[in-house]
C-alpha cells in the first residue's frame, strides 16, 4: 500500500454543523476502508491548516476515486501527498 498525506482546510459548512465533525470522521473512515484504503491518523490543527489525515491506499485508481467523492460531497478543501518510504529513498541515494 502507498501512504499519502492530506493537508486540509474546513469550508465554511463545516464549521455550520461543526457538532457533526465526529460522524462525518467516521463516515470518512468507512469510505475509505470500503476503497480499500486506511487511516493512519487523523489530527486537527492551528495553523495553515485545519487538519492531516493520514492513509494507506491500496491502488491509485481507488485513491482519485477517494479525492473525487470527497470533492463532490465533501466540506473540505484539501492537498493530498504521496510519501516515498526512507528506505526506497535510501536504496537509489546509493545509486546516485
Amino acid at each position: 500500500m502507498t501512504l499519502y498525506v492530506m493537508l486540509g482546510n474546513l469550508k465554511s459548512e463545516a464549521f455550520d454543523t461543526l457538532d457533526g465533525i465526529e460522524d462525518r470522521d467516521k463516515k470518512l473512515a468507512t469510505l475509505m476502508e470500503s476503497l480499500g484504503g486506511r487511516i493512519v491518523g487523523l489530527y486537527y490543527m492551528i495553523g495553515r491548516f485545519d487538519f492531516v489525515l493520514i492513509f494507506d491506499m491500496e491502488k491509485k485508481e481507488n485513491l482519485v476515486k477517494f479525492l473525487a467523492i470527497l470533492g463532490k460531497h465533501g466540506s473540505v478543501r484539501s492537498e493530498t501527498l504521496e510519501t516515498i518510504p526512507a528506505e526506497m529513498f535510501y536504496r537509489i541515494s546509493k545509486d546516485i
